[in-house]
């Protein structure tokens, strides 16, 4: 049986998948590519017969269905570890922003807020990874990463307003 119709003289496997590519003679390319090769024809003539196998004309204005990708909800786990990788990130911003520039200066409240929290947050977000699974229970179903939440939201709102 010959696999590949771009030489006969051999027996090679072929993989097809939204391109092909020929393991015996290196032959690759898209469907318009192999129909080309398959039937002799130029590109164009490859793409004309494809259109014509299966109904469709260039010259036909089509409307375009509505793709979109299905998306499942994020897991409470997926939802905890971008809720916290966020108040690292932007508890990290604050202590490098709002660091005091000489030891007179005010400590700014966004700062102290982010060598107050930091640690915790590192330590929510080790639980939430190599944590045992009665931890990870015990966080996913507790409400310490909600507070936390709303303790980092009003030194937010103090920012702002600054």
């Amino acid at each position: 049986m010959i696999c590949c119709p771009f030489h006969a003289d051999r027996n090679p496997s072929m993989k097809v998948d939204f391109r092909f590519h020929c393991f015996g003679c290196g032959a690759d390319g898209d469907a318009i590519d192999f129909t080309a090769k398959l039937f002799q024809l130029s590109l164009r003539q490859a793409a004309e017969k494809l259109a014509t196998d299966f109904g469709l004309s260039a010259t036909d204005n089509f409307q375009q269905l509505p793709c979109k990708p299905v998306e499942k909800p994020p897991s409470p786990k997926e939802q905890f570890y971008k809720i916290l990788c966020s108040y690292r990130s932007l508890l990290a911003d604050w202590r490098m922003i709002y660091a005091p520039q000489n030891p007179e200066e005010p400590l700014h409240s966004c700062f102290i807020a982010s060598l107050h929290y930091a640690e915790r947050v590192q330590y929510l977000l080790d639980i939430l990874l190599q944590g045992s699974s009665h931890e990870k229970q015990q966080l996913l179903n507790g409400k310490e990463v909600i507070s936390l939440g709303e303790a980092i939201e009003r030194c937010k709102e103090t920012e702002e307003a600054a």
